[in-house]
């Protein structure tokens, strides 16, 4: 995946001072939007002025222009096909998606010939989904944020991530194709917000067995916390300060979780085009169920943290088959359903659980199977 931007480039002073000549292969005025500092109220404003400062702006492509859409489409063609020789590029992260005209991004997509997936930075469904329209994906802004509010402490809001669920596959045009994240470059680490480890494993549940690809921020599996002070630039802690630990309790959680996600989608050729959906909320907890009939992958977070009590929690609508034995991924513990399909689930600790049939197992590597 690589991070390419089509709104801009960068200039080291006033605006007034840009000389044109100096880009490449952009290098007229006339290809530029005229500088204008953004109204983000106005979406006219959002993709014709510039981001940036005064001290270092950010020149605005005049991309609606078919001369400059053009240049880009080859531009971004030859990259991807010399970069094919040497390495394989399954994709480009659009930096600031939202503020090119949204008809540029179909042009783009047909011009590389890759998964694109846009970056559009904002919290409404109503405004995010419709780039799909013209893109393959969109990270998943929206439920980022529904991420954050049910996570951040424990009285975080889960009826409003349940819902969520519902929002985003009635509003955008296919919520298995997004990119599903709870941590980026431009947002403050999770643990910053909540140091509690068990709230942190909750997060990463969500993050990678809910519909979409899961895009997982370095040092996230580390449970970075934006060390020596607060977002940007503080969340964007170099990854060897870690030493690379293997053996860290998120990077093994990551390992687990990553592994039987590929192994659903292994054994079920419909995993990942299934859409997730919510069978089960509670004030504390939302259960999950992705993927067919008897094959389907039950997840169970919750928000009650470390000092969660023990209690078991009822769980239908699985999909699963009556008295069959399933197998919980991250303890190994076995729990057969009920005679109408239900798993009573042990809760503790606010750990979350994720029950996978565990004849469907075999010669997975997972749990001694």
């Amino acid at each position: 995946m690589v991070d390419v931007v089509f709104n801009h480039g960068g200039w080291d002073g006033a605006p007034s001072s840009v000389d044109y000549g100096d880009f490449d292969p952009l290098n007229e005025q006339s290809m530029y939007h005229p500088y204008c500092a953004i109204d983000y109220s106005n979406q006219t404003s959002v993709e014709v002025c510039w981001g940036g400062s005064t001290n270092v702006p950010l020149p605005d492509f005049r991309t609606e222009a078919s001369n400059v859409a053009s240049t880009l489409y080859s531009w971004a063609s030859n990259f991807v096909s010399t970069y094919n020789r040497l390495l394989l590029v399954d994709g480009l992260r659009l930096d600031s998606a939202s503020h090119v005209n949204m008809g540029f991004w179909s042009g783009l997509e047909s011009a590389v010939g890759v998964y694109c997936v846009g970056e559009v930075y904002d919290d409404r469904p109503s405004y995010v989904c419709p780039y799909q329209e013209n893109l393959d994906a969109v990270l998943n802004y929206p439920t980022y944020y529904n991420i954050t509010d049910a996570f951040a402490s424990t009285s975080g809001d889960m009826y409003g991530l349940a819902n969520n669920i519902n929002t985003m596959k009635s509003t955008c045009k296919d919520t298995t194709l997004l990119g599903s994240f709870s941590e980026n470059h431009d947002v403050p680490r999770f643990a910053q917000q909540n140091g509690d480890i068990n709230a942190a494993k909750n997060v990463l549940t969500y993050t990678i067995l809910a519909d979409g690809i899961p895009i997982i921020y370095e040092g996230q599996e580390q449970h970075y916390n934006s060390e020596g002070g607060s977002g940007v630039p503080y969340n964007r802690e170099a990854l060897w300060l870690s030493g690379y630990n293997t053996q860290a309790t998120l990077y093994t959680t990551v390992a687990q979780l990553n592994q039987i996600r590929n192994h659903a989608i292994y054994i079920d050729s419909e995993y990942l085009t299934y859409q997730n959906w919510p069978i089960y909320t509670d004030t504390t907890t939302v259960a999950m169920r992705k993927g067919a009939d008897g094959k389907a992958m039950i997840t169970v977070v919750s928000n009650k943290g470390s000092n969660g009590a023990s209690y078991t929690q009822n769980i239908p609508n699985t999909g699963l088959p009556a008295n069959t034995e399933t197998t919980e991924i991250l303890s190994c513990a076995s729990l057969t359903t009920g005679s109408d399909g239900s798993l009573t689930v042990p809760m503790a600790q606010g750990l979350p659980r994720v029950y996978y049939i565990t004849s469907a197992l075999s010669q997975s590597g997972i749990c001694g199977h």
